[in-house]
């Protein structure tokens, strides 16, 4: 479909953008990489993410998933495993001509359900906007609670003891009532 032509919303800008019905969310392979690089380099320098290297993209482009529309990327998010128990959703970004339309929500929820279909028992994400994160059922909790991200990621990162991050985690685990998928379905 011609992209001028696509059924479109308005962005809080009054720019039309594609709608998310149009747009396709799947995991990412090789040729998506540079695309996914471009994106989160053009986030770092707006303090959006944490810098990531082309080489480190690569290496882990099977762990992403990718939102695209007649083949461009307008938005990504990796699913990272931390531990047995415990992976974390990073890199979630979408274009700035995306933003406001629901792609980087939509992309949120597949990663969620990429991670249950794995056996994910736990999920977390470090994000300035936690309120995407809460609306589908993550809890915001003290960095402490997330040793694990602590020891692979936040000891070297130059805002460590100073990170203006929430930390989000929802047990993927649980069922409604408790650990481990106890509660009762009627």
């Amino acid at each position: 479909m011609d992209p001028a032509h696509a059924p479109t919303t308005r962005h809080p800008s009054g720019d039309p953008v594609p709608t998310t019905a149009l747009v396709e969310i799947r995991p990412a392979g090789r040729p998506d990489a540079a695309a996914i690089s471009r994106l989160v380099t053009a986030n770092v320098g707006l303090g959006h993410l944490l810098p990531r290297t082309p080489d480190e993209i690569g290496r882990h482009v099977s762990r992403f998933l990718v939102a695209t529309l007649d083949g461009t990327v307008l938005g990504c998010g990796e699913l990272a495993p931390l531990s047995d128990r415990l992976s974390e959703i990073r890199s979630l970004v979408v274009t700035t001509g995306s933003r406001g339309t629901g792609i980087g929500t939509a992309v949120l929820a597949a990663l969620v359900a990429w991670a249950r279909r794995q056996g994910v028992p736990r999920l977390c994400a470090f994000t300035h906007v936690p309120h995407p994160f809460v609306a589908i059922g993550f809890s915001i909790v003290p960095h402490t609670w997330l040793p694990e991200k602590i020891m692979t990621d936040c000891q070297e990162c130059e805002w460590f003891r100073r990170c203006e991050q929430y930390a989000v985690v929802i047990e993927l685990g649980w069922g409604q009532s408790g650990p481990r998928g106890t509660a009762r379905t009627i």
